[in-house]
């Protein structure tokens, strides 16, 4: 029996119809179990990236009580306990608890009278680059101040030219130290200049401006009195 042109059609459509159902079928067999896979990779990921992220926040906090427990057990003159929590957080390589542990060994050699070890504990804490910049200024501050009197001026001066700086917020101490070592390498105006600057900079405290000014007043220079200036 012949087939009218709209059986004909029908006929056609139905067959377009199985095709594509044939097709999507195998795309789904072939694509479907990769898509899937992909589904579970993600929130494997996701799933680990929140787990990290509460596991630095625990982490960070035991450390934080680390620190703190080892600042306790100096009060308390618990010198060894302290030195042992202290030594633990520097093995943990904590860029934010582990420096700082690091300067609290430095400042127990610096009590026990072992200046030239707790200077060179500073030092490469000042000279590491994996510590933030603010403690490395500390650091070179700390160690200039404990061997200023046996490194020489030349010395001196290559620690604390880069932070005695105008907005640093060590530049009251470090420029102090550094007016003094320019003055001792026979370089009256550099120092004269930075001590006027410092009278200049309200963030330098009073008592340190005045002892500035009247450094760079024997020098030759006219300093902005204290009385002057905004500074507190």
């Amino acid at each position: 029996m012949a087939l009218t042109p709209q059986n004909n059609d029908a006929f056609f459509r139905e067959v377009d119809d199985e095709v594509r159902r044939e097709k999507l079928g195998e795309a789904a067999r072939r694509y479907g179990v990769m898509l899937a896979g992909l589904v579970v990779l993600a929130l494997i990921v996701l799933g680990v990236a929140l787990w990290w992220r509460s596991h630095r926040a625990a982490v960070a906090g035991e450390h934080g009580d680390q620190l703190i427990a080892a600042m306790a057990s100096l009060n308390a003159n618990q010198e060894a306990q302290a030195g042992k929590t202290l030594q633990t957080l520097v093995d943990t390589h904590d860029k934010g608890y582990a420096p700082l542990a690091r300067m609290l060994q430095a400042d127990i050699l610096v009590k026990d009278g072992k200046a030239p070890a707790a200077a060179a504990a500073f030092l490469a804490i000042a000279n590491d680059s994996a510590v933030p910049q603010q403690l490395r200024d500390v650091a070179t501050l700390r160690a200039t101040t404990i061997d200023f009197d046996t490194i020489t001026p030349q010395a001196a001066v290559a620690r604390l030219k880069p932070i005695a700086v105008t907005g640093n917020p060590w530049f009251g101490s470090a420029g102090e130290m550094l007016g003094v070592a320019y003055m001792r390498m026979g370089q009256p105006k550099q120092a004269g200049a930075l001590f006027v600057a410092m009278t200049k900079d309200p963030t330098v405290p009073r008592t340190l401006q005045s002892r500035v000014a009247q450094l760079a007043a024997d020098l030759g220079f006219d300093p902005v009195q204290p009385s002057d200036s905004p500074a507190s």
